[in-house]
């Protein structure tokens, strides 16, 4: 290519050569994606709704994240855009325009980190003074001189960096369009120089900016530590340090991202700091300014509460009682942040606050990353005629199956670790426990899909007889059927035994084993044996999935076609993964000997049956399917139909 304008497209660095593993960096990214909009999402509503925190402070902070959402936005779907269809290729003016956005948002976001200091250094040492400085007109021009100086500076580099001849081809070692991966491209080193002098004279603005927030925390130090009051000094420190570690984060990344020795320059490094400082600030930012900061947690509570002021999760009072036999009374679940897992009856766990929140943030990204795949693949079911077959139709009621049972126990638990309490009502724990059948119905239905799979290969002649439409609704009816009496029977036969052990269940949620610790009497062994025998009928569905898998097994390795073996196994290795996961970690958890029973090995396992197999499941089942992944491309394809991405893949 002898210069620019010969260049239609770039290709950026693709994260990985396996499809599996650019599934799993598209999930990775999309949890990323999600979390970052969401935390910021809630601080800029609940900054715009409460009106405590109209004050400059909170002011900069809704403009930090309205930046840290525009720049996120800017790299991050397209990259995982890149790895969901197996692409690589942006268009010239699509990298020209994330070229200028991204550097307007971040520069613009430097510049607020530098006023947010400022903002700090005179309310605390100079409080007099701090309604003449930072008045409403001195704070909206702050921000506008912040954005207004981005774009220019990012107007400035992004007409520089495109007027460069580029003639060393068009692929670039990073997942965006970033500037010193696109000046490697340039034709002398003459070019290069010139830009890159452009980029020093830049970091030296940078680097003024940096002093300047370094000079107002020394300051800022030197005043705390002389407060008389140890209240005072907390609250101080509660205010500064969340920025104090934003900037060090932002600026430690950047500048060697920029700064480093071109002789410990490598692609997988290059791409490690753009991470570092492109993708984990906007994520984080809202964590660490909400952990330390009362006043916005409270506001994030009020604001959450107020969305969900229907919901019984909200009731907070805690009662104690010999008996809970009767529909007033409450329980208290284990909060996933606890670490003394036996100690219900001194005090709760709300002294670690961060492990709260990162569980909440944890359990959140997994929580909407099964949404969002579990709702996947059942848009793409119901959309795409050629996925109208039993297979699929099974696979769609097992995604239902999924949304249902993460919804019926990760919601309470996030809204526990968030709002720091424990409890549930007698009735919430009950239906809970009866929602419950939701994984009843799955391993019945994980059952039919086993022999779904034994019709398709054993028997391929009699697939249309044996499985029709009406079979079909008639096997599907009878798994959701299954579970509703199994669930009655046990929520009915439980919350009917007496309960004098205390009301503190050791477990996330409303687990049967679990309350049946507080019966007052043998009862637990006559429950305990229900679950026996709901133990041995599982037992048989494992019997004849396996007893299924050894007959297809049988007749794949017979297949003389190497392309017809992987065919068959593409089908089945996920659904043979998927059952034997679920059953081995749902069947020690209600079968393992007491002696081996503990608080966090129940914790682990109950996590491990009920929240991560809905997550996993569209990973698992998409990840060999290619009909299920040309559909899934396809929908998504559908969805961002008037979007410059979807027209730069479909040249």
């Amino acid at each position: 290519m002898s210069n620019s304008s010969s260049i239609t497209e770039f290709l950026l660095l693709a994260f990985a050569d396996t499809r599996e593993l650019q599934l799993l960096h598209f999930w990775l990214f999309l949890g990323i994606y999600l979390a970052a909009l969401l935390g910021n999402g809630l601080i800029i509503t609940a900054i715009a709704c409460d009106h405590r925190l109209h004050t400059p402070m909170y002011f900069f902070l809704l403009n930090l994240s309205l930046l840290d959402l525009g720049s996120i936005s800017t790299t991050l779907p397209k990259a995982m855009a890149n790895s969901l269809w197996d692409t690589r290729d942006i268009s010239y003016w699509g990298c020209a325009a994330q070229v200028f956005l991204f550097v307007a948002l971040i520069s613009a976001e430097y510049y607020l980190l530098t006023i947010m200091a400022y903002d700090r250094y005179v309310a605390i040492c100079k409080p007099l003074h701090y309604g003449t400085l930072l008045g409403s007109r001195a704070c909206v021009r702050m921000a506008a001189a912040a954005w207004g100086s981005g774009f220019l500076y990012a107007l400035l580099h992004t007409a520089n960096t495109f007027s460069i001849p580029l003639c060393q081809g068009n692929a670039l070692d990073q997942f965006f369009c970033e500037i010193p991966q696109i000046l490697k491209l340039s034709c002398s080193d003459i070019d290069y120089l010139r830009k890159a002098g452009l980029i020093v004279l830049s970091v030296c603005l940078f680097f003024l900016c940096f002093v300047f927030i370094v000079l107002s925390y020394v300051q800022i130090f030197r005043a705390v530590l002389r407060m008389p009051s140890e209240q005072g000094r907390h609250k101080a420190f509660s205010t500064c340090l969340p920025h104090l570690a934003v900037v060090s984060l932002f600026i430690s990344t950047s500048f060697f991202a920029y700064l480093k020795p071109p002789s410990i320059s490598s692609p997988s490094l290059d791409l490690v700091m753009a991470v570092v400082y492109s993708v984990v600030p906007p994520a984080v930012n809202p964590l660490i300014y909400s952990m330390r900061n009362q006043e916005l947690k409270d506001a994030l509570k009020k604001l959450i509460q107020w969305i969900l002021h229907h919901q019984q999760f909200l009731e907070m009072t805690l009662r104690t009682s010999c008996f809970i036999t009767f529909p007033g009374m409450e329980l208290l679940l284990q909060k996933c942040s606890c670490r003394s897992w036996v100690m219900w009856g001194s005090q709760s766990c709300g002294g670690a606050p961060e492990l709260q929140l990162l569980h909440f943030c944890l359990f959140l990204g997994i929580y909407l990353a099964a949404l969002l795949g579990n709702g996947l693949i059942i848009t793409a079911k119901a959309c795409d005629h050629r996925l109208h077959t039993p297979m699929y139709f099974f696979l769609l009621n097992l995604s239902l199956l999924d949304l249902g049972s993460i919804s019926t126990t990760l919601p309470k638990a996030m809204a526990n670790s968030l709002w720091d309490t424990r409890a549930i009502s007698y009735r919430g724990c009950a239906a809970q426990t009866f929602f419950l059948f939701l994984v009843v119905a799955e391993y019945f239905l994980l059952t039919v899909m086993a022999y779904d799979r034994y019709v398709a290969i054993c028997k391929p002649l009699h697939y249309g007889t044996l499985l029709g439409s009406r079979a079909c609704v008639r096997m599907a009816a009878a798994a959701w059927g299954s579970g509703f009496p199994c669930a009655l029977m046990h929520t009915a036969h439980t919350f009917s035994i007496p309960l004098c052990q205390g009301n503190a269940v050791d477990q996330f949620f409303c687990e049967v084993p679990q309350i049946l610790k507080l019966s007052c009497s043998d009862s637990f062994l006559r429950e305990g044996g229900l679950l026996l025998v709901t133990g041995f009928l599982s037992f048989g569905y494992d019997v004849f999935i396996v007893l299924s898998y050894v007959q297809i097994f049988r007749v794949v390795l017979r297949i003389p076609s190497e392309q017809g073996q992987h065919k068959a196994f593409s089908t089945c290795l996920p659904h043979l993964a998927m059952v034997s996961f679920f059953a081995s970690t749902s069947m020690f958890a209600y079968l393992k000997p007491p002696s081996m029973s503990s608080p966090s090995l129940d914790l682990v396992l109950a996590v491990l049956y009920s929240v991560v197999p809905p997550a996993v499941n569209p990973v698992i089942y998409s990840m060999r399917n290619q009909e299920l992944k040309d559909a899934l491309r396809k929908l998504i394809r559908h969805f961002f139909s008037s979007h410059e991405l979807h027209t730069s893949l479909c040249k």
